[in-house]
Order: structure tokens, then C-alpha cells, then sequence
């Protein structure tokens, strides 16, 4: 299905996205810190990225920025346990598809997930 990259600096955190993606047939790969995820990003084609808020280091609304300036059709979820009114604002503003809070359900996150890797596939044909 869908090449997706998701960055948390929680391991745990990541994989439990990594397993929920990779059951629903995804191809996953992880990464802990924004710098490494831009890095990916820029060697990688993925159709989703699924993106914490807080980060250690840069800030995932940087992530967002840069990766989206560099790929602008890029889809991103940003997740958060953080998310306040104004972060998930501005995280919509600078063009996430959606924000996410942790803890979440996981049946909305695969539904999310599935709605937006279909609007790519008819933004495609």
C-alpha cells in the first residue's frame, strides 16, 4: 500500500504506530528526531508522514515546514499529547491534514489514514 514515515522521539510511541501501520499493510519506517526525518524525506518518496508536535531538538512544526516547502503534495498527521487550540492552528495553517491527540483511537487513526492516502489516489487520477 503506502510508503509512510512516522516520528516520535517515544520509541515505544513509534512502535506502536509501526505496528498499527505495518498490520494495516503499510510499509513503515520509523525515525526519533526531526533532523533525521527531513533527512529521510529528502531520500525517501513517502505518501504519509505521521508526525509528533514535541519533538527534542526541532520542534515538529518545523518539520512540517521544511518538509512540506520541499514537498508540498507531502500528507502529514501531526500527533500530540501537547496539542493546544493555537499549535493545532498553526500545524493546519502551515498544511497538516490533520492533528491527531495521544492518546488516540486507533479505528480514527487508521480511518484518517485511509481517507487521506484515498484523496491522494483521486488527486493522482
Amino acid at each position: 500500500m503506502a510508503k509512510i514515515l512516522v516520528v516520535d522521539d517515544n520509541p515505544d510511541m513509534c512502535k506502536i504506530i509501526f505496528d498499527i501501520l505495518k498490520e494495516a499493510g503499510h510499509s513503515v519506517d520509523c525515525s526519533y528526531s526531526g533532523e533525521d526525518a527531513l533527512i529521510k524525506i529528502k531520500k525517501n518518496r513517502y505518501g504519509l508522514v505521521v508526525l509528533d508536535y514535541k519533538l527534542n531538538g526541532i520542534s515538529g512544526l518545523v518539520v512540517l515546514e521544511k518538509a512540506l516547502q520541499r514537498i508540498p503534495s507531502l500528507k502529514v498527521i501531526m500527533i500530540s499529547a501537547f496539542g493546544s487550540d493555537s499549535t493545532k492552528a498553526r500545524a493546519r495553517e502551515l498544511g497538516a491534514f490533520d492533528f491527531i491527540d495521544k492518546p488516540f483511537d486507533i479505528k480514527r487513526f487508521i480511518q484518517t489514514v485511509q481517507d487521506i492516502l484515498i484523496q491522494q489516489t483521486d488527486e493522482k487520477a
